[in-house]
């Protein structure tokens, strides 16, 4: 069996030669982007941009192609989701009765 050079590796090893690639990588300080977390955790009705959106707890557990195709179709508050039923919500692209049950499950009312 012949042995495959790795060239992803050989690559990243010339750049380093070079002096193009840097071994640090930038460090966040995790404390402080937990508290802007928190701190954008309460939710006004008014429309949210999609980072603020997704930061809402009821759609923190879903994953972000979903939140961006809820927030896509209009959906862009909490308060949003009382105008959708679960029927116009299972409709959409991606969203199936998984993510509703968890969205559900996550505070979320809907139009009945």
């Amino acid at each position: 069996m012949k042995m495959v050079k790795n060239r992803k590796k050989a690559l990243k090893h010339q750049m380093k030669r070079q002096g193009l690639l840097k071994t640090t990588a930038p460090v966040v300080n995790v404390a402080e982007t937990a508290l802007t977390k928190e701190k954008s955790a309460p939710v006004s009705k008014a429309t949210l941009s999609l980072e603020e959106f997704s930061a809402i707890s009821a759609v923190a557990d879903i994953r972000s192609n979903l939140v961006e195709t809820l927030y896509n179709e209009g959906i862009r508050s909490l308060a949003d989701f009382a105008n959708v039923t679960e029927k116009e919500l299972l409709a959409l692209k991606g969203i199936g009765p998984a993510t509703v049950k968890k969205l559900k499950e996550n505070g979320v009312t809907l139009k009945a």
